[in-house]
C-alpha cells in the first residue's frame, strides 16, 4: 500500500509538470525529462509492490526493503517540495512569467539543497529502484551502482531531514508569542477571538473578520501525523449545498441507522453509539469517538445563559435516506437534555473518512426537523455555555450561525469541541488544513511546550477555563497537515492538590499518575506511553519545558480552592 501511494504521488508530480511545457518552451526538453523520470519511478515502485507480494520473489524482499524505504523517504520529501512550488501557481497568476519564476525558484532550491539538479536526483531514484527490482528477481544480482547510489541517497536524506527537523518550541511563557513565527506554527496564543461576536439571532451574520489567508502548504514529513488513507482514491467531491426546501445533495452526505436506546451519562448530553455491528468494519465499529463521552469522571458546571439552542438552516426531512445511500454510517448519537431536546448525530464514511453532522430538532405539533452539513464547512465559536457551529461566507469574511448547542458542564463541552476538530481534521476527502478555531473562548493557555508522544512531536498545552476554573491538559499534532489537531485531552483539576501525582523521572520526563485521557485517534494511530505502573509519560523536548510545566502546575495548584 505504501509503495502504491508513493507511485501515485510520483504520477501526480509528473502530471503537474505537464503544465510547465507550454509556458516554458525553452525548458520543454528538461521538463519532459522530469516527467519521464517520474513516470519511470512510479512504474518501478508499482513493480516492487507486486514483487513484494509475489510468492516466488517475496522471500528476497528483506534484502532490498531498507533501500526501498530509503528511496521512499527521500522521494516523499522531494515530491512535497515540488508540490509546494507548484501550489504557487494556484492563485490565478498563470502567466508565462509566473511559470518562469516558479521554475527558476524550484531549480535553485533543489540545487542549493544537494548541489545537483532535480533531474539528476530523479535519475538517481529511477536507476536505484530499477536495480533493486533486479535484485529481488535475481538473488545473485549485484551492481556497482548500488553502493555509490545508496550512499548518495543517504546523504541526501540526511540533508532533507536536518532541514526539516522540528526546531522545538523553547520555553514558552504564559501566552508568550514569538516575534517572527516560522512556517510551522510554534505553540503560542492564537490571535484573539474577541473580535468574533456571538451570532445574536437566526441566520444573522457575525461581524466581519480577517479574510481567509492563502493556504500554508505545509510539508508532511516522516515524523508527522497524516490523515487516514482515502481508500477509494476518489477526487474530492462537492460539499452539501442545501439550496431549497427540497434540497439537492452531492456525494458529501451520511446514512440512516436504526434508533438505539439512549445510554445516560452525567452532564448535559447522553451518548449512544450504533449497536448494530453486523455490516460494520473495524474502523466504524471501534471508532475512537464511541468511548469519549464516558472517558471523564468529573462534572464541572458552567452557568447557562439565555441563548436558544437550535439549528438555523433549511429542513431536510429526507436526509437519513440520502445519507444511507451515500455510504455513511452513524458513529455517535448525542441527546441534549435541555429545553431544545435536540439530538446530534455524527456520521462517517469509512473509505475516505468523510465526516458529517446531523441535528434533529423535535416538535410537539409537527414532524421533527433534520439538518446536515459536512464538518469541514463549519467552524466552532464558544458563547458562554454554548458552542456555535458557523459557516463562512463572503470570501471568508463572515461567520453565519448554523447551529447552537448548549452544555451544562465544561467537560462535555470540551470533549464535543475536541471531537469535532479531530473528526474534521481526519477527513481525507476535503480536509481542513488551516485550523482557525483550535481554542475555546474563555479558556486561558497557561503553558505550552513540545513533547515526544508515542514517537511523534506533539504540542502539550495547559488550559484553564476562566468561567468554571477547570484545568485540563491537551496534546495536539505539532507540524504538518494536521497541525493543531487534538490528539488527547485530560481534566486534572481534582488532581492538582494531590501529593505526588506528578513525578519527574529525569530532566525532561515527567510521569503523571491517574491521568484519565480522552483519546481522539484510533488505537492504531496513538498508543499512550506509560510506565510499568501505568503512569502516563510526558517526555518534553527540552529541560526548560519540563521545568516550566512543573512550575506552572504548582502555581495553578496554589490558586485552586
Amino acid at each position: 500500500m505504501a509503495l502504491r501511494t508513493s507511485a501515485e504521488d510520483a504520477e501526480d508530480a509528473a502530471a503537474g509538470f505537464h503544465t510547465f511545457r507550454a509556458p516554458l518552451p525553452e525548458h520543454a526538453a528538461e521538463v519532459t525529462g522530469l516527467i519521464s523520470d517520474l513516470y519511470a519511478i512510479s512504474s518501478s515502485l508499482t513493480s516492487l509492490d507486486a514483487l513484494s507480494q509475489n510468492v516466488q520473489y517475496r522471500r528476497h524482499w528483506p534484502r532490498v526493503q531498507p533501500d526501498v524505504e530509503l528511496v521512499r523517504s527521500s522521494l516523499k520529501y522531494t515530491i512535497e517540495d515540488i508540490f509546494d512550488y507548484m501550489h504557487r501557481l494556484d492563485n490565478g497568476r498563470t502567466s508565462p512569467d509566473n511559470y518562469k519564476r516558479v521554475w527558476v525558484s524550484m531549480s535553485r532550491f533543489f540545487w542549493d539543497e544537494s548541489q545537483y539538479a532535480l533531474s539528476t536526483r530523479l535519475a538517481r531514484y529511477r536507476v536505484f529502484l530499477r536495480e533493486l527490482g533486479e535484485m529481488v528477481k535475481n538473488r545473485n544480482f549485484d551492481s556497482s551502482l548500488l553502493v555509490s547510489t545508496r550512499n548518495g541517497l543517504k546523504d541526501l536524506l540526511a540533508l532533507q531531514e536536518h532541514r526539516l527537523l522540528p526546531q522545538g518550541l523553547g520555553s514558552l511563557g504564559l501566552g508568550q508569542v514569538p516575534s517572527d513565527p516560522p512556517t510551522h506554527r510554534p505553540i503560542s496564543r492564537p490571535p484573539s477571538r474577541n473580535e468574533i461576536p456571538r451570532p445574536p439571532s437566526r441566520g444573522e451574520p457575525l461581524s466581519p473578520i480577517s479574510p481567509v489567508s492563502d493556504r500554508d502548504h505545509r510539508r508532511r514529513r516522516s515524523f508527522e501525523r497524516t490523515r487516514p488513507a482515502n481508500q477509494a482514491h476518489l477526487s474530492p467531491q462537492s460539499p452539501l449545498s442545501p439550496s431549497s426546501g427540497t434540497g439537492t445533495f452531492s456525494d458529501s452526505i451520511p446514512p440512516s441507522v436504526p434508533e438505539a436506546p439512549y445510554s445516560p451519562l452525567a452532564g448535559s448530553v447522553s451518548a449512544t453509539t450504533n449497536t448494530s455491528h453486523s455490516t460494520q468494519n473495524d474502523a466504524i465499529q471501534y471508532h475512537w469517538i464511541r468511548e469519549i463521552f464516558s472517558s471523564y469522571d468529573t462534572e464541572t458546571a458552567i452557568p447557562t445563559g439565555p441563548e436558544e439552542a437550535g439549528c438555523f438552516d433549511e429542513n431536510h426531512p429526507g436526509i437519513k435516506q440520502i445519507l444511507k445511500e451515500k455510504g455513511f454510517e452513524r458513529i455517535l448519537q448525542l441527546a441534549f437534555n435541555d429545553e431544545s431536546e435536540m439530538t446530534v448525530y455524527f456520521y462517517l464514511r469509512e473509505r475516505d473518512h468523510r465526516a458529517r453532522i446531523v441535528c434533529k430538532v423535535p416538535h410537539r405539533a409537527r414532524s421533527s426537523e433534520y439538518f446536515c452539513l459536512p464538518l469541514n464547512m463549519l467552524e466552532v465559536v464558544r458563547a458562554g455555555s454554548c458552542l456555535q457551529l458557523c459557516r463562512r461566507r463572503n470570501a471568508g469574511k463572515e461567520l453565519i450561525l448554523w447551529a447552537r448547542l448548549k452544555f451544562a458542564t465544561i467537560e462535555s463541552m470540551v470533549v464535543f469541541f475536541c471531537a469535532f476538530l479531530a473528526l474534521r481534521s481526519q477527513d481525507a476527502g476535503r480536509p481542513v488544513d488551516d485550523i482557525r478555531d483550535y481554542e475555546l473562548e474563555h479558556e486561558e493557555e497557561l503553558f505550552g511546550g513540545q513533547i515526544v508522544d508515542d514517537d511523534y512531536p506533539h504540542a502539550l498545552r495547559v488550559y484553564q477555563d476562566r468561567i468554571s476554573g477547570a484545568v485540563r491538559l491537551q496534546a495536539s499534532v505539532h507540524k504538518g497537515i494536521m497541525d493543531r489537531t487534538p490528539v488527547w485531552t485530560a481534566f486534572v483539576t481534582h488532581q492538582l492538590k494531590r501529593r505526588g501525582w506528578l513525578k519527574p523521572l529525569d530532566s525532561r520526563t515527567v510521569a503523571v499518575r491517574d491521568l484519565k485521557l480522552t483519546i481522539l485517534m484510533s488505537a492504531e494511530d496513538y498508543n499512550p506511553p506509560t510506565t510499568n505502573r501505568g503512569e502516563h509519560i510526558l517526555k518534553f523536548g527540552s529541560r526548560s519545558d519540563a521545568e516550566g510545566f512543573l512550575e506552572t502546575m504548582k502555581d495553578i495548584a496554589m490558586t485552586i480552592r
